[in-house]
């Protein structure tokens, strides 16, 4: 198997970090739509092939952390079996995303369509099974945004429904703290107070991720295709997005289209007239 970068790809590319730039200089930085970066956050790094990886969650991560095993010589393969809570809690080689030299190695970041991705979150953490750290999460929505709430609900925290999750994006006060799989992505990952080389989309990442790995001089580790046959939460179906916000009324639709519009405006994707 092998991969040829295609000249199109290339220049989808060029258009996408001409789109961030242009935004990024007009930009007027006492606007709320844009979300300024924790100090604290980090990329992955690879000396050997000379790359930093933004990592957003829900983003196809998990993927690319096989590919980051298996480039670091602890797996042969990305095939291989190494246990999701593994997978997550190895200790990747990690810089600060803000200062850091490494400005000769080539960097990049997978992004995605707003809605989907929070979609794909809450099927992900409020569908069962539910992990422990969203429960308490769960039983808090529930209390706040489910009127005559039972107390059996309010303390399991494990029904929180679609439109209740985004009352809570909507109405959270501490949105400067959002959690990682609905932060913003131009806030994780700083795109205007930092440059990259490549810029992915999700929508596309099997063959994206084979340009990236193939212009870092990966020629014989491609991204895992077969995740994204199977994938229990995958949001991307147009039916499965389309049931899920039809639950939304349209006046909150748009609150949460302008909460996540720099995610839109920056990565190019269009307002979601689909869902009106």
């Amino acid at each position: 198997m092998f991969f040829t970068p295609s000249t199109d790809l290339m220049e989808i590319q060029k258009r996408r970090l001409r789109l961030i730039q242009q935004l990024c200089a007009d930009m007027k930085w006492n606007t709320s739509n844009y979300h300024k970066p924790k100090k604290t956050s980090k990329l992955i790094s690879n000396d050997k092939y000379k790359f930093l990886y933004c990592r957003i969650a829900k983003i196809g991560t998990t993927s690319w952390k096989r590919i980051l095993l298996v480039l670091s010589g602890v797996v042969n393969s990305t095939m291989t079996d190494y246990g999701f809570r593994k997978l997550h809690d190895y200790k990747y080689s990690t810089i600060s995303l803000l200062g850091h030299n490494k400005n000769n190695y080539t960097s990049f970041l997978f992004v995605r369509h707003p809605f989907r991705r929070l979609l794909s979150a809450y099927r992900d953490k409020f569908e069962e099974p539910i992990p422990a750290t969203f429960r308490k999460i769960g039983r808090r929505i529930i209390s706040y945004y489910r009127p005559n709430a039972s107390e059996s609900d309010k303390n399991n925290g494990t029904n929180v429904s679609f439109h209740e999750f985004v009352r809570f994006l909507l109405k959270e006060k501490q949105q400067s703290n959002f959690n990682e799989h609905w932060d913003f992505q131009h806030k994780i990952c700083a795109v205007c107070e930092r440059s990259y080389d490549f810029i992915g989309h999700f929508e596309n990442i099997v063959e994206e991720s084979n340009y990236i790995l193939h212009s870092i001089g990966v020629n014989n580790v491609f991204f895992p295709e077969k995740d994204y046959n199977f994938h229990a939460t995958n949001s991307s179906d147009d039916n499965i997005y389309l049931k899920y916000f039809s639950q939304i009324p349209p006046e909150e639709i748009f609150k949460l289209y302008e909460l996540y519009r720099m995610d839109f405006k920056l990565f190019g994707y269009s307002f979601p007239k689909e869902l009106f």
